[in-house]
C-alpha cells in the first residue's frame, strides 16, 4: 500500500473531534487555516487570536473568511480561552512565545509554524518541548518535508559537492530574511555534508508563496533541487495534517519529517 495512503488511513483511524485554536488567525496562512478547520469534519474551531493592534479583534471568525457567523470572536489573548485540544500557531515570535507558555501551562499539543525566533526564544521553545507535544515546523508543506528526507539520505552525495548554496524567494511583505525554511535547510545541510560555508541568498519581491532551491556545485556542473509553493494553502493543509498526527503524541519535539513515511 502506498505510504501516503497508509498515513491518511492512520490519521482517520486515530482521529476524534478536536477543539482547535488558531493563533495568528488573521494572517495569510491563518485565514486559510480558519477556513480549512471549519470545513474539516474531524475538527472543531474553538477560537482564534490576532495581535492587539489588529482591526479584526472582536470580529466573528466565520465572517473573517466570508462564511456565516459561528459566534466565536477573534481575541488578542489566548489565556482566557478554554476547551482547547490543539493549538496551531502562525503568528509572530513574541506572540508565539506567549501562546507556547499557555500551551505548556495547560498541557496542550501545539504546531509551531512561526519563524524568526531569537536564540533566547529558541532555547525556551526547546525547554517547553520537553513538557508538551510540540511540532516545530518552519515549513509545513509535504514537499519540503520530503525534500528534507531525501537530503538526510544523501550524505555521501552531498559530501562530493565542492560547495552548496541555498536560494530562496518570498513575497515582499515577508518580514524575516532569510526564511526559517532556508535557515533550517542550512543547518541540516551543514550537519550532513560537514561544510561550514553554505550561503543563503534571499529575494523579497512580488507575491511568491515560497521558493527554495539548493544548488550543489561539482566542478563544471551544477545540480539544483527545488521546491516551489504554488499556493499558500499547502501550509494550512500541512499544519492540519501535523495537528491531527500530533495531538495524541507524548511530550517531545517533533518535525514534519516525522509524519511522512521514508
Amino acid at each position: 500500500m502506498n505510504g501516503l495512503i497508509k498515513l491518511n488511513l492512520f490519521l482517520i483511524a486515530n482521529n476524534s473531534m478536536c477543539n482547535t485554536f488558531i493563533s495568528g488567525a488573521t494572517g495569510k496562512v491563518g485565514r486559510i487555516l480558519v477556513e480549512k478547520v471549519l470545513e474539516d469534519s474531524d475538527l472543531i474551531l474553538s477560537g482564534g487570536s490576532a495581535s492587539k493592534d489588529s482591526k479584526n479583534i472582536g470580529k466573528d471568525l466565520g465572517d473573517l473568511v466570508g462564511k456565516p457567523n459561528i459566534n466565536i470572536k477573534i481575541v488578542d489573548d489566548i489565556s482566557n480561552q478554554q476547551d482547547i485540544d490543539l493549538i496551531i500557531d502562525f503568528s509572530r515570535p513574541e506572540n508565539s512565545i506567549k501562546v507556547l507558555r499557555f500551551a505548556n501551562k495547560e498541557k496542550i499539543p501545539m504546531v509551531l509554524g512561526t519563524t524568526g525566533f531569537s536564540d533566547t526564544e529558541l532555547k525556551e521553545i526547546s525547554e517547553i518541548s520537553k513538557e508538551i507535544p510540540l511540532l516545530i515546523a518552519p515549513n509545513t508543506s509535504m514537499g519540503v518535508a520530503i525534500l528534507k528526507k531525501l537530503l538526510s539520505q544523501s550524505k555521501d552525495i552531498l559530501k562530493l559537492a565542492s560547495s552548496i548554496e541555498i536560494h530562496e524567494k518570498h513575497h515582499e511583505e515577508k518580514i524575516d530574511s532569510p526564511s526559517g525554511t532556508a535557515i533550517n535547510l542550512k543547518v541540516q545541510l551543514e550537519e550532513i555534508s560537514s561544510k561550514e560555508n553554505i550561503k543563503i541568498f534571499s529575494v523579497r519581491e512580488g507575491h511568491s508563496a515560497g521558493e527554495h532551491t539548493i544548488k550543489l556545485y561539482f566542478n563544471d556542473e551544477v545540480l539544483e533541487i527545488s521546491h516551489k509553493a504554488l499556493d499558500r494553502s499547502i501550509f494550512a493543509k500541512g499544519a492540519i495534517i501535523a495537528g491531527k498526527w500530533l495531538k495524541d503524541k507524548k511530550p517531545g519535539s517533533y518535525t514534519m519529517q516525522d509524519i511522512y513515511p521514508s
